[in-house]
């Protein structure tokens, strides 16, 4: 850490603690009171992370390896801006974070931009993807400011619980009855192969190193045979569906919708208030699964490229 003004300075770190999450938390409750989605994976990059100490033990060398770092700027003892790098496989360092509106325009979200810039640069990385909501004045304006090409958009879909309830679809029925069931640490390599076949994972993860996709996953099952993984992942009051797909051989027989239809059951199950997703918006195939099952769009989060070398 090293200062910035009197009382102000940015903290660099390769994990979030339990204490940094719950900061960044309130931070962003007041940013998405300006009705905006910030996509910050603070849950995920806590959960990369078993104990405080561990957090706080990591090193250069580890973020080379994870692909991940944090920037937070303090104000008076209070994180006023924040910065993440984040990468979930394949060639891509993502960055998003958010800045206090009453910190706005003082060049404070720049400076964590700037060293984030920098390790992607040590990392070899040739381009990284910048994230805004669409309707994020401060945010597009910003990656406008550093060049940023707009690469593709994400629609952010939600479906509540009393819409879930109106609509009472039952999809247990004929040939587009599956059923999801828990992936045990027996399952990583099918996981593994089905990551392969559905995204292109084509990187040669150890089994040790893999085990965490076995995490909040769910195997798509017709009968006996697996057609495909899904992933929901449950906080207090929502459940987050992802890494979703049905396998090739299994497309185009409703099995998707279905599919969709056992995770809701799931979520709403559990009395929570809604479920959520996010999806490409060129993805046509996914957004006819998605809305059959009553989600609506709600956000549209940008992805813009930036040059790096």
């Amino acid at each position: 850490m090293f200062s910035i003004n009197k009382d102000d300075y940015i903290e660099m770190k390769v994990a979030i603690t339990k204490e940094d999450y719950n900061n960044l938390k309130e931070l962003e409750a007041v940013c998405t009171k300006e009705d905006i989605n910030l996509k910050l994976e603070l849950e995920y990059k806590l959960s990369q992370v078993s104990h405080e100490a561990e957090a706080q033990a990591l090193t250069e060398k580890d973020f080379r390896s994870s692909c991940m770092k944090e920037y937070i700027y303090y104000s008076q003892g209070r994180p006023v801006s924040y910065l993440g790098i984040c990468n979930f496989g394949g060639n891509v360092y993502e960055l998003n974070g958010m800045t206090h509106p009453d910190f706005r325009n003082k060049g404070i979200f720049r400076r964590l931009y700037e060293h984030a810039f920098t390790e992607c640069r040590l990392a070899n990385k040739k381009s990284l993807l910048l994230l805004t909501d669409g309707n994020s004045p401060s945010g597009n304006s910003f990656i406008k400011s550093v060049g940023g090409v707009l690469s593709f958009s994400e629609y952010r879909m939600e479906l509540l619980a009393g819409e879930y309830a109106a609509r009472n679809n039952d999809l247990d029925n004929g040939l587009s009855q599956v059923v999801l069931v828990e992936a045990q640490p027996g399952d990583i390599s099918l996981l593994h192969e089905c990551d392969k076949l559905l995204f292109g994972d084509e990187e040669n993860e150890e089994e040790a190193e893999y085990i965490s996709s076995i995490d909040n996953s769910y195997l798509i099952k017709k009968e006996d045979i697996t057609i495909g993984k899904i992933k929901i992942d449950f906080s207090e009051n929502a459940g987050f569906i992802y890494g979703f797909g049905v396998l090739p051989d299994y497309r185009g027989l409703g099995y998707g919708k279905a599919a969709i239809g056992e995770a809701l059951k799931e979520i709403f199950s559990r009395g929570l208030e809604k479920a959520a997703l996010d999806v490409a918006a060129a993805n046509d195939r996914a957004l006819y699964i998605y809305t059959g099952n009553g989600f609506r769009e709600v956000s549209v989060m940008r992805y813009y490229e930036v040059k790096v070398m």
